[in-house]
């Protein structure tokens, strides 16, 4: 049970850069950019957006969370920064015509590249897959399962073990324990015992991801079952 003060342990890397980005730091706002803009560009998408002017609003947002101080007054006590953003997108968006114009003239304290390549635009969803904020959502569980995976497989080819995560677990995962065991020279219980461990690390990594943007251990674990919900759905 938690008393008192949020765990601190849940206001360390994102806060931190949420609290730096609103102290006009650009390379931390820049961070937050590039971890967040997807999801607002989906969100965009799903309300009936063009590609181009998603891309105009989500980048002139960006501009606006250090124009305005909006950065300043986000509090890690009052629970996700996924929702605490999300409202200030939605609040940015019912004023955004001066804003989105400004940005488009170079007003904007931020550039990004908003580009997509192939894959990525083939999957942009359609306004009638999901609500706007089911899909802001799903793409921001999507982009975290990237990133832990991302991790998971940086550790793996540092510690010489790349092929074995490729064949496992990553992008080369496509047959059985036994023939990968063949092709690596290894045993099937031992390709076993490697998949066992990937998926408790890659665990441990998603929970990571998830707690630098709560406040609590209770949140985290809200948050881990929205996760799983959003992605078998």
């Amino acid at each position: 049970m938690i008393h008192g003060a949020p765990d601190s342990r849940f206001q360390t890397t994102l806060w931190t850069m949420v609290f730096r980005a609103g102290a006009t730091d650009g390379h931390a706002l820049s961070d937050l950019c590039r971890m967040y803009w997807k999801p607002l560009f989906v969100y965009c998408l799903s309300k009936g957006r063009r590609i181009e002017d998603a891309e105009d609003l989500t980048q002139a947002f960006f501009a606006h969370l250090l124009t305005r101080d909006t950065l300043r007054v986000a509090d890690p006590a009052r629970g996700k920064f996924r929702a605490f953003l999300l409202t200030s997108f939605k609040n940015f968006m019912l004023d955004e015509g001066d804003r989105s114009r400004a940005a488009r003239r170079g007003g904007g304290a931020v550039h990004l590249s908003f580009e997509l390549d192939f894959q990525e635009a083939s999957r942009l969803p359609s306004a009638t897959d999901d609500s706007p904020e089911r899909a802001y959502d799903r793409q921001w569980a999507n982009d975290l399962v990237k990133r832990a995976t991302t991790r998971l497989r940086s550790e793996q080819e540092k510690a010489g073990k790349l092929l074995w995560f490729d064949l496992i677990a990553g992008p080369l995962a496509t047959s059985s324990y036994q023939t990968v065991a063949v092709e690596l020279g290894s045993t099937e219980e031992a390709v076993k015992s490697y998949a066992k461990r990937a998926r408790h690390r890659f665990r441990e990594l998603l929970e990571a991801e998830i707690a630098d943007t709560v406040s609590s251990p209770a949140e985290a674990t809200e948050e881990m079952a929205y996760l799983v919900e959003l992605l078998r759905g």
